[in-house]
């Protein structure tokens, strides 16, 4: 199969300097983008290719966009903070972390949202409208739900992988070794609750090195 470009754009400051774009995410609809440009994101429409918003918020590089329920989506960046927008684009409520935020999540089934920065995890929920902090033992370079919401896990700077309940609970650690960061987690998609796996991808200077691929452990 083939690809055809639809369309393209440059992402550029207002010195019209290049940004760097660390995420983006459709909306669930699929009729828009979001991509990180900086301090704002930019708001595509999918099929023109065109920008119909720009949203400000942040005061320093948006690292991570996530999408939850109901059309809400959050985002994460350099100055510390995690913004929550609404479906209509609007920012209606911020918390911050000690340190940069690196990477974020929704819980697929829940409003429940996972923020990762260099010293410690936070979880929010829209249910609770509350933020529990939890600290780390490096800085977090990715993170990800299971499919029913039940955990997460996250990957550090240091090699280590570790897995959580929804509650915030560790259940598993696993310390590669090396100690390379992971920057990158999956689960596998199954629905099979004893057949649940998760894919750690270690990326050393643009090369994958190393693809391993754990069984999670029994919760009993």
């Amino acid at each position: 199969m083939r690809p055809i470009q639809i369309w393209a754009d440059k992402v550029q400051d207002k010195e019209k300097d290049s940004l760097c774009i660390y995420d983006m995410v459709f909306q669930p609809d699929g009729d828009q983008l979001l991509v990180t440009a900086g301090s704002r994101i930019l708001i595509y429409n999918v099929n023109e290719g065109n920008v119909v918003q720009a949203l400000k918020g942040h005061k320093d590089t948006i690292h991570s966009l996530s999408y939850g329920r109901d059309g809400i989506f959050a985002s994460g960046g350099a100055d510390k903070l995690v913004i929550i927008w609404s479906a209509q684009n609007e920012g209606i409520l911020k918390y911050s972390h000690n340190d940069s935020v690196q990477c974020i999540a929704f819980s697929p089934v829940s409003g429940q949202l996972l923020s990762c920065a260099c010293s410690d995890i936070g979880l929010w929920s829209s249910e609770l409208k509350s933020v529990t902090k939890h600290k780390v033992s490096a800085k977090v370079c990715s993170c990800s739900w299971t499919n029913d919401g039940q955990f997460f896990a996250i990957g550090m700077y240091n090699g280590v992988v570790t897995i959580w309940t929804k509650n915030a609970e560790e259940k598993v650690r696993i310390e590669r070794p090396g100690g390379q960061p992971i920057w990158s987690l999956s689960w596998n998609p199954s629905r099979c609750s004893n057949n649940t796996h998760i894919t750690c991808t270690h990326l050393l200077y643009t090369h994958i090195t190393w693809i391993q691929l754990y069984t999670r452990m029994s919760n009993k």
